[in-house]
Parts: C-alpha cells; sequence; structure tokens
C-alpha cells in the first residue's frame, strides 16, 4: 500500500514536523531581513523641482513626503544638474543653479534641518549647466562648467573659486565625478560628449592623466565606484553603458541598457550599479562583477536620476514626466510604490540621518 502524507490533524513523524518547522522559521527570518535593516538606519530623500515645491523630503521609513519648502528665487532661478553624487557635508547639499535670462551659474548650500539657502557661490556662466561631484580629499569641490569646457574648483572652507579649463576636444564638460583607484592617486572623471573622450585628473597636480577615446559615440555622464576601480560611462549613442578602469582608464566591458542611459549610481556595497534613463520607462541593475544584468524594473516616464538607500534596500527614481518618485525593491527590481511630490521632480538625493 503507498504511504500517503498524514491528513490535517493527524500529525505525522515529528522529525518531519520539526525540520518542516525550522524552515518556516528560517523563511521568516530571511524575511525580516530587509524590513529590519532599512528600520535600522534612517534616512530621507530629497527631491528637487523647478515647480513648486521645490524641495520635498521623503521619509524613507513611512515612505511619505514629510516636509515641503519654497526656497527663493526659483523663479528665475532653475536647476542644473544634481543627482545622488552631489557633494554633501553632513550639514549643507551642495547643488547647482542657472538663471535662463542672464546664464549666470553658482551653487547653492542647502541646509538640510532649515531647508533653506545657508550660501551662495557665484561661478560665472554658463550657456547649458553644471555638474556637483563629490568633494576632493584636499578640502575642494570639483564642478563641471558644461559648455564651458572647465572646472570651477570651491574651496569648502573658504569659499574662494579656482578655474581649471580642461581639454574637451571640442566637446564640454559633461559631468564629474572623484574617486581614488588602488595607486591611491585622486582622480577627477570627466566625460566631453561631443568631445568623445573621458578623462582622468589628477586633483592634486591637476594635470590630465589620460584620456580614454570613444569613437563616436559621445560619452555624457559617469560614475565612478567609492573604491575607484571602476567608471560606468553612459553613452549618448548606440543605448549601452561602458565599464573602464579607474586607473588605467582600459574598457573592462559594454553592456546593454534601454534607451538613452544617462545616470548610473552604485549599491553601498558596490556590488550592484544602477541605471537610469532620459528615453524609457526602466531603471536597469547590473553585477559589477560579472557585468550582467540582474533586473530590468518599468517604472515611468523618464528615471532620469536615481538614489540609494543607505542600507541598499531601495532605489528611488524620479519619475521627471509623473510628478512622483518610484520606490525599487533593490534585490528584486519589484516596483514596491510611487510616491506624489506634487511636481515633476529634476534632481534627488539620499540622506543617511544619525
Amino acid at each position: 500500500m503507498a504511504d500517503y502524507p498524514p491528513a490535517a490533524g493527524e500529525g505525522g513523524d515529528p522529525m518531519t514536523r520539526c525540520a518542516t518547522l525550522l524552515i518556516v522559521v528560517g523563511l521568516v527570518a530571511v524575511l525580516a531581513v530587509v524590513p529590519a535593516r532599512t528600520a535600522a538606519v534612517r534616512a530621507q530623500v530629497i527631491v528637487i523641482s523647478d515647480g513648486r515645491p521645490t524641495v520635498s523630503v521623503i521619509d524613507a521609513a513611512s515612505q511619505r513626503v514629510v516636509r515641503t519648502a519654497d526656497l527663493p528665487d526659483m523663479p528665475p532661478w532653475t536647476w542644473t544638474w544634481n543627482d545622488d553624487n552631489n557633494y554633501y557635508d553632513g550639514t549643507y547639499l551642495w547643488l547647482g543653479r542657472r538663471n535662463p535670462a542672464t546664464q549666470a551659474v553658482e551653487a547653492v548650500l542647502v541646509d538640510l534641518n532649515t531647508l533653506r539657502v545657508a550660501r551662495e557661490v557665484p561661478l560665472g556662466t554658463d550657456k547649458a549647466t553644471l555638474y556637483i561631484g563629490k568633494a576632493s580629499r584636499d578640502g575642494t569641490v570639483w564642478v563641471s562648467k558644461h559648455a564651458s569646457g572647465e572646472i570651477a574648483i570651491i574651496d569648502r572652507r573658504t569659499f574662494a573659486v579656482q578655474m581649471l579649463a580642461i581639454p574637451v576636444n571640442g566637446g564640454s564638460a559633461c559631468d564629474i565625478d572623484l574617486a581614488a583607484p588602488p595607486d591611491g592617486i585622486e582622480r577627477a572623471f570627466v566625460p566631453t560628449d561631443a568631445g568623445n573622450t573621458v578623462l582622468s585628473i589628477d586633483t592634486a597636480t591637476r594635470r590630465v592623466l589620460g584620456a580614454r577615446p570613444f569613437p563616436g559615440t559621445r560619452p555624457y555622464m559617469l560614475t565612478a565606484s567609492s573604491d575607484g576601480r571602476q567608471v560606468w560611462v553612459e553613452t549618448r549613442t548606440g543605448n549601452s553603458v561602458a565599464v573602464l578602469d579607474g586607473q588605467t582608464l582600459r574598457p573592462l566591458a559594454e553592456v546593454p541598457a534601454a534607451r538613452r542611459p544617462i545616470v548610473g549610481t552604485f549599491s553601498p556595497d558596490g556590488r550592484l550599479h544602477f541605471v537610469g534613463h532620459a528615453d524609457d520607462t526602466v531603471v536597469v541593475a547590473y553585477d559589477t562583477q560579472t557585468y550582467r544584468e540582474v533586473w530590468r524594473a518599468h517604472v515611468g516616464a523618464y528615471p532620469e536620476k536615481l538614489g540609494v538607500h543607505p542600507a541598499g534596500t531601495f532605489v528611488y527614481a524620479i519619475l521627471t514626466k509623473e510628478r512622483a518618485v518610484a520606490v525599487i525593491d533593490a534585490r528584486t527590481g519589484r516596483v514596491v510604490q510611487d510616491i506624489p511630490v506634487g511636481t515633476n521632480p529634476v534632481g534627488i538625493f539620499v540622506r543617511r540621518l544619525p
């Protein structure tokens, strides 16, 4: 006669029941890891817009907007390119803005506790936009002036500004990020877009160390890993992302993306790289060791800029045409929810709270 499992209420073998109980307990423990880890790390998502409100603060625990503010002089000022790689000193978030009527550009220090502008640092004029990178270890903040083809270097203590002209090869200073590869030399990485090169600049000597050619592909945005080993470069043509060795600029890989990949950011442990798009509805996650696609999340139009929860649990994507921010499970790519912000967002920053 065949052996059948016991009917409900009949008990069954004690060892089998014990093993089943252990499996269930284990699954519950695993499922509890992500929310527990997220709750242990407090964070806020700062969203900026050219409309009102100009600044929205999302509590990362409740995933709701908890504060808003309208910063002065906006308009006529509008935000320049601001993403999750902008410099933050623990109190002030350094953002860029531009006056379209005068082409004046400036860095502004926004106090994230009061949501007020604490300081304005004029940077001359530019016909396009600014990009603010992480702070250099020598106490300066490096800012790309797009159409000017130069870097504004701001002393973060005195706010004195020096200008550094760079060889953009007929293109522009289209983005900037700083990191120190294994050789210990801190570099500023700058893509030149129509110049078809990516530059590597020694932040101490301010000398160009290398220029990687990108024939005909127009590299226009990039992000360096925190250890400086990789630089992920979005190209304007070909719908792909190139991965370079941060020390040598040697190509490591080229990965396919969706339409017009435009900005990337890393998970806190550096194992994943997330890419947003300016002409598509998806965010794509890649394994930084194998360069393989891990997931592709359909979030809405258009997820140009991304931020990552400091616990590594969620990815936040601004939806530039949907007046909202998408919340994505960083492990699976599942869209958890959309958070309305009342206006089309243009920038994002994730702030870890003490």
